[in-house]
């Protein structure tokens, strides 16, 4: 990006629509983080609530076993399988969790890229805003020389 500055009444940057671009993917990529981040609580919710229901299913196969009454092992085993299908239940939250934490990193990690380039541009607009101040500057500085030499030339005729 080693374009020179240009003489003009007002800064223009060349890549000011490159900048736009960049600026609706980094929205874009906050949009798909803050999602990621909302599923991933949501699965988390998931997952406290099975922990209750597996706590559940523990108090009531304990209270069948001290009642006294086991008169059924059929009734021993339905309890066994419930709490069984509880636990089941938890890993295979666990596994959709540790799945949304992967979906969670990778959007930041775009989202990181994302902000970076937009960096890279912001960096690139500002030096070259500098670059065309500087070169501005230097107009006026010479504009003035003219007319300082115009009215020197000017007193030494008289």
């Amino acid at each position: 990006m080693a374009h020179k500055a240009k003489k003009s009444k007002r800064f223009k940057y060349n890549l000011q629509t490159l900048l736009k671009v960049r600026e609706i993917r980094k929205k874009q990529a906050e949009e798909v983080y803050n999602e990621a981040k909302r599923q991933l609580e949501i699965e988390r919710k998931k997952e406290e609530e099975l922990r209750q229901k597996e706590i559940l299913a523990y108090a009531e196969f304990r209270e069948f076993m001290t009642s006294g009454d086991l008169g059924d092992v059929g009734e021993i085993n339905r309890h066994k399988v419930h709490v069984e299908k509880a636990k089941q239940a938890i890993l295979k939250q666990l596994e959709i969790i540790q799945q949304a934490i992967e979906k969670v990193e990778e959007a930041r990690l775009e989202l990181v890229k994302c902000l970076k380039d937009q960096k890279i541009i912001e960096k690139d607009k500002e030096h070259k805003r500098e670059a065309w101040r500087k070169l501005m500057d230097k107009e006026a500085g010479k504009f003035l020389d003219d007319i300082a030499s115009v009215g020197f030339v000017k007193k030494t005729r008289e």
